[in-house]
Parts: C-alpha cells; structure tokens; sequence
C-alpha cells in the first residue's frame, strides 16, 4: 500500500503542482489554464494570509487544496482543491479539510466556503458529508468551457 504525506507547500513545489493542475484543468476544459497560483504557490497563499497544502505519494504531488482569508469578515475560502483519481475515497480531502480547519480557527476564523463546478458531483456530495451547506445562485467562471460554480459555506469546527 501506498504512503501519502500532506506537508505545507513551498514555491519549489511549483512545477508539480503546476502538473497535477494542469491534468485536472484538461478534465474541466480544454485550456489547461492554471492560476497564477501556480508561478510561487507558498508564496502567493502566505502574501494573502493563507496556506496551501499538498498531499505526495511517492514524491510526486497527487492532491492539494488552498485557504486564504475571504472578503467577509472571519471567513476563509478554500480553493485549488484537487486529487488524482487514484486517490480519491482513502480519506485525504478530509485529511486536507482538517489542516484547512484547524488553520482558520487558530487564525480566528469562523467561518469556511469555497466555489463548486456544478458539474463535479462527487465534490459538492463532498462537500455535503463535510457538514457544508450549498447556497442560492451560480456564478460563471467565464472561461472557455462556460463553466458554472456553486457556493458552499460552513462553520469552522472547534
């Protein structure tokens, strides 16, 4: 069986996680653009007040997922949540979740969201086992593909 590490990245990580964004995107459109997020990950995150994660297995980046502070008082969005196919269902997304928590409560958060493609069910059911809860509305990403997010929300557990 595999091990999987989950450390906090550094920006050296930036061609990996370039990668497994890069693979993810070409699932959603045909693009494979990435956010600038990818250039100097560590950094971009902490510039912001947050962190990101990254999950390995083997050395080679196979999940990540991002917290920075929202422009709501006490609320941390999550963002660039990610995992290979071949790793998804042992537990690391919630592994991640947990880091993500435990960071906006320490950071006197109160609150977490992030944004959905309403085509990715298996991430809003996710999302739903995680205690959040799915808002009113959309919002287009106004990429290539047209894609459509959904807004989930939840307390931060102390």
């Amino acid at each position: 069986m595999s091990e999987f590490v989950i450390r906090e990245a550094t920006d050296d990580d930036a061609p990996a996680l370039a990668r497994l964004m890069g693979d993810a995107a070409e699932e959603r459109s045909p693009d494979g653009s990435g956010p600038e997020a990818l250039d100097r990950p560590a950094s971009f995150f902490a510039d912001r007040g947050g962190r990101l994660w990254l999950v390995f297995c083997e050395e080679e980046v196979v999940g990540s997922l991002g917290l920075t502070p929202h422009g709501r008082p006490r609320e941390f969005e999550l963002s660039m949540i990610c995992l290979r196919p071949g790793t998804r269902g042992k537990g690391l997304a919630a592994a991640l979740l947990a880091g993500a928590n435990a960071f906006a409560a320490a950071s006197g958060g109160e609150r977490l969201s992030l944004w959905a493609d309403v085509t990715f069910e298996d991430v809003q059911r996710f999302c739903e086992r995680q205690g959040f809860i799915r808002e009113p509305g959309v919002r287009a990403r106004h990429d290539r593909a047209g894609a459509l997010e959904c807004r989930f929300s939840r307390a931060v557990a102390v």
